[in-house]
């Protein structure tokens, strides 16, 4: 038995074989589109249902969370906000400096508090007078399980003092962080900057 539509508007003013094509056509794109909804629906759900993929997606999260942090680090040093950025690290958090594996004298500064007291002592000395940039690019992550990750990134760090029309390159190397899941997020636990060395002319 052929299904009898009735349509209304523009489409009503064709002929009245077009009519009946066109509403035959279209309640069988639909029913169609219908059908290939239901199926992808199904497969959605039993597909996101396996813990496999679960894991996956929770790991997928957890790196872009971390990236945000990483990229919140930047701005918070950058603009100034020291208690924007002593925040980014676990109560216990650790910064560090290092040249060739070797610690830098007087750069280990440990606890969030000591984090913050030395964000302020530095935006208010020896900043005070300049934007400074950390350009981070490359970010790779070593290890991602369970509550701990590391990561790698490389960095261009420059100062332009107030007044000056460029800015001008104060540092490079790669900063390894371990990051710590919290209650309140992803935490920095320990921050290491492995400062690149001037380079040697050829002999």
């Amino acid at each position: 038995m052929r299904m009898r539509h009735r349509l209304s508007g523009p489409r009503a003013k064709v002929s009245r074989g077009s009519v009946s094509w066109l509403a035959t056509a279209e309640h069988e794109t639909m029913s169609r589109t219908e059908r290939v909804m239901a199926w992808a629906s199904a497969l959605l759900v039993g597909v996101l249902s396996t813990p496999a993929l679960g894991q996956e997606l929770g790991a997928v999260e957890d790196r872009l969370l971390i990236a945000e942090q990483l990229t919140q680090y930047s701005y918070r040093w950058d603009g100034k906000d020291a208690e924007g950025f002593a925040n980014l690290f676990t109560d216990d958090g650790v910064l560090e400096r290092r040249i060739n594996g070797l610690l830098v004298t007087g750069s280990r500064v440990e606890g969030r508090d000591a984090i913050r007291a030395y964000a302020i002592k530095s935006h208010e000395g020896r900043l005070a007078d300049r934007q400074t940039r950390h350009y981070f690019s490359g970010l790779v992550f070593l290890e991602l399980s369970g509550d701990r990750a590391v990561t790698e990134n490389m960095a261009l760090i420059t100062h332009q003092p107030y007044g000056e029309p460029t800015a001008q390159i104060s540092g490079s190397g790669i900063y390894r962080k371990i990051w710590r899941r919290t209650p309140e997020g992803w935490r920095i636990a320990e921050r290491v900057l492995h400062s690149d060395r001037p380079p040697q002319r050829p002999r």
